[in-house]
């Protein structure tokens, strides 16, 4: 049976990640030190995978990070905006201590069913499903029996995953996402399976030192 190789990423780490702060559609800033060397990394490992699209959000910690995968794997990008993060609204760029009682309610709406419920100025989970899930699932059909990395983000990639592996968006929650990390699916023409998620290990155990300084020098000389 022939299959597809699905890839997510999650961006590397920006200051609103480092300082806990809601990162969401509305807030558009760039990796920074640590990112940077996520991105590497990720990129050294995606290297192994013999990817043959990529494809990332429109917001600049996504492009970014696609970007050094792009120039170590000599892969051509194609940015959508409809694969951008959900819209917090009114929470984002707030500290998530400051917020801790608005995170609880979404919380218990959206485990609860309440999919559909959002915040002020915000995304449901349900309307992110279905901008991003929609293009996200044309791409797939489109490029069938391919190697795909999408470079995306934390709750776009639980609501993906989650929906992906039929445990529903109230479920979302249970799919863990870090900086940098991985997820590996297989998708048959018909439906997904997991073989691993939210993978991390090419960031782990001097991962990062490993990489080759000259490499990176010529390429970020072009």
């Amino acid at each position: 049976m022939s299959i597809s190789n699905i890839y997510l990423a999650r961006h590397g780490e920006t200051e609103y990640n480092r300082r806990n702060q809601i990162q969401g559609r509305g807030i558009d800033v760039s990796l920074n030190e640590t990112g940077q060397l996520q991105a590497k990394a990720l990129s050294a490992h995606i290297h192994t995978l013999d990817i043959d699209y990529l494809y990332s959000s429109s917001l600049k910690r996504s492009r970014e990070t696609a970007e050094y995968v792009g120039k170590y794997c000599n892969l051509e990008n194609q940015s959508y905006r409809e694969l951008d993060e959900m819209n917090f609204g009114i929470l984002e760029g707030r500290p998530i201590e400051e917020i801790e009682s608005e995170l609880q309610q979404l919380h218990d709406n959206w485990k609860s069913g309440e999919v559909s419920f959002a915040l002020e100025k915000a995304e449901s989970p349900r309307k992110v499903l279905e901008r991003a899930g929609g293009r996200a699932e044309n791409i797939i059909r489109e490029k069938h029996r391919s190697n795909i990395l999408f470079v995306l983000h934390g709750r776009l990639i639980r609501i993906l995953v989650s929906h992906w592996l039929g445990m529903g968006l109230s479920s979302m929650h249970k799919v863990a996402h870090s900086n940098g990390a991985l997820y590996h699916l297989q998708w048959d023409g018909q439906q997904f399976r997991s073989v691993f998620l939210n993978n991390t290990d090419h960031l782990k155990n001097g991962s990062l030192d490993s990489l080759s300084n000259e490499k990176w020098s010529r390429i970020e000389l072009q």
